[in-house]
């Protein structure tokens, strides 16, 4: 059976809690990934932010807001 560490990506990029979404979608499109670890300054993991959550969050906040 193949395991998670066989296909997950090598060498992972986390997005700083401080950073803006423009960056995160950067690191993305760089990267080739629909999603990235969200890091503290503590170094610590605080969440995952996905391609998906900027698309319906963000974008889609921002069509809504301006209708």
């Amino acid at each position: 059976m193949t395991r998670a560490r066989e296909i997950m990506t090598p060498n992972p990029v986390c997005v700083r809690s401080s950073q803006t979404i423009r960056d995160a979608a950067q690191i993305m499109a760089d990267t080739g990934v629909g999603a990235v670890p969200i890091c503290g300054e503590d170094e610590r993991l605080k969440g995952m932010l996905t391609d998906r959550d900027i698309v319906v969050r963000v974008l889609a906040g921002e069509v809504h807001r301006a209708g």
